[in-house]
């Protein structure tokens, strides 16, 4: 077992960047106690007097254009551990679900995932991912097929013996003669 001195010691050196700048601002005394480098830690990067700003800023979080939803659920999870700190992990897990599910922008997305019922965060994610990789690929198909244009029976025909399908049709005779004559001869 560590003493609060090996333990304190352990996590002074393994600090970096804005984390080792805190061992600056403690007593030289206090620089290698556990518990004195975790409060002023906290203190640092998650003061419990701004819980109130990360439970607004988890209520209005929303996808972002370029966002990846494997991004966004990540902040939401990030903003639900800041936001309610002293809250159950199963209940952490099911406000970030709400949460993320909440930020997306695709409403029809957002439909099908709560269909599913997923149980936490991790369950939504996957089906948004899923999701997204099916409508993209959907997508692709449908740009593949080309353009199509449907047709009533409503529409004007062109008279078989009206001179603009007579021009027409008499074109259509000459290309098909050069395509066989370029094509099929011996």
């Amino acid at each position: 077992m560590w003493s609060e001195h090996q333990k304190g010691l352990y996590l002074a050196v393994s600090l970096i960047g804005q984390a080792q700048a805190v061992l600056g601002d403690l007593p030289k005394e206090k620089r290698q106690i556990f518990s004195d480098l975790v409060y002023a830690l906290e203190e640092r990067f998650a003061p419990s007097s701004q819980t109130e700003l990360y439970r607004v800023q988890f209520k209005e979080r929303r996808q972002k254009a370029s966002e990846t939803l494997p991004e966004l659920g990540q902040s939401v999870r990030r903003l639900s551990n800041l936001a309610y700190p002293t809250a159950p992990l199963e209940l952490r897990d099911t406000l970030a679900k709400e949460q993320f599910l909440d930020a997306l922008v695709d409403s029809e997305m957002r439909l099908r995932i709560k269909q599913s019922r997923p149980k936490g965060l991790n369950d939504a994610i996957r089906l948004a991912v899923e999701l997204e990789a099916y409508n993209k690929a959907e997508s692709r198909t449908m740009k593949s097929l080309g353009h199509l244009r449907q047709t009533t029976s409503d529409e004007q025909t062109e008279a078989p013996n009206s001179p603009d399908t007579a021009v027409s049709m008499g074109q259509m005779t000459t290309w098909m003669q050069t395509i066989e004559n370029n094509f099929y001869c011996p």
